[in-house]
Formats: structure tokens, C-alpha cells, sequence
């Protein structure tokens, strides 16, 4: 198997991982949080889910795609 297909199944992994892992914090965060009011003056489950999630996740994602995908040629080669 030619070693791009490789690379490009397990960075179609990763990206799905990711989306997972977003989603479970979004909705742990969001629904399982209590109505208290956190640092920023919004209630705790606000804060958590739409502002220290997507930041977390951003440094996430740019750690994988820094370490883990590799830029590959497209083109086919004989």
C-alpha cells in the first residue's frame, strides 16, 4: 500500500478522534455543570463549554497537526 494512503487514514483518524473528544467536552461541560457563576462573571457551564473548551481544543488541535500530520505530495509518481 502505498505509504501516502497510510498517512492519510490516520490523519482522517485523528480528525475524527478530535471531533469526538470536542463533543464529549462540549456536552459534559454544557449539561452536567452546575448553574454556579465561574471567573469570567458567566455562569460555570457557559464558561466551561463555549469559551475554555474551544481554547483547550485549539491548543489540542494545533499540537496534533504540529506532531502527527506530515505534508505529503499529492501528486502520483511512477
Amino acid at each position: 500500500m502505498d505509504p501516502r494512503y497510510k498517512q492519510a487514514n490516520k490523519e482522517a483518524k485523528l480528525s475524527l478522534l478530535l471531533t469526538f473528544i470536542y463533543l464529549i467536552g462540549w456536552i459534559v461541560c454544557a449539561y452536567f455543570v452546575g448553574d454556579s457563576i465561574g471567573l469570567l462573571g458567566f455562569p460555570l457551564w457557559f464558561e466551561l463549554s463555549c469559551i475554555m473548551v474551544p481554547l483547550g481544543f485549539i491548543l489540542l488541535c494545533w499540537t496534533i497537526v504540529k506532531f502527527q500530520f506530515k505534508n505529503i505530495p499529492l501528486e502520483q509518481t511512477k
